[in-house]
């Protein structure tokens, strides 16, 4: 499993990575995610069903000692996976957040698509938790 705090954004455009302002990366975020008022074992299983929820997404491996997961989502056409690698990160007490890198496995462009996922996951996930 990649190191999302050490890893490095490459040149293709078909990638998007989000986190909140105090996680520490050498990669710079394209967007900023917020700090949640749940705490990061919450976060964790209302982020896992939101994933879940969309067509053609799996997990593809987990390490509990970083809280980190790989998930893969399948193109509908053609079944090219796009892998998103979502790292929870505690913020004291019921407080936590999440940094999330996706990106296509093939090709160069992807239309936006990485961006438009990690979007919609976090608005998904912010109504999830804002309806707990």
């Amino acid at each position: 499993m990649m190191d999302l705090s050490t890893f490095k954004l490459g040149w293709r455009p078909n990638q998007y990575f989000a986190a909140p302002k105090s996680f520490t990366s050498a990669a710079k975020p394209h967007g900023t995610v917020p700090i949640f008022e749940i705490g990061v074992d919450q976060l964790a299983g209302a982020f896992r069903a939101v994933a879940l929820a969309h067509p053609r997404v799996n997990v593809a491996g987990e390490d509990s000692t970083r809280r980190q997961v790989d998930f893969v989502q399948r193109s509908a056409l053609f079944k090219f996976p796009d892998t998103i690698t979502v790292q929870f990160v505690e913020h004291g007490p019921g407080r936590s957040s999440l940094a999330i890198y996706s990106r296509a496995t093939y090709g160069i462009g992807d239309m936006g698509v990485n961006k438009k996922r990690v979007e919609a996951w976090l608005a998904e996930l912010a109504q999830k938790v804002a309806a707990a």
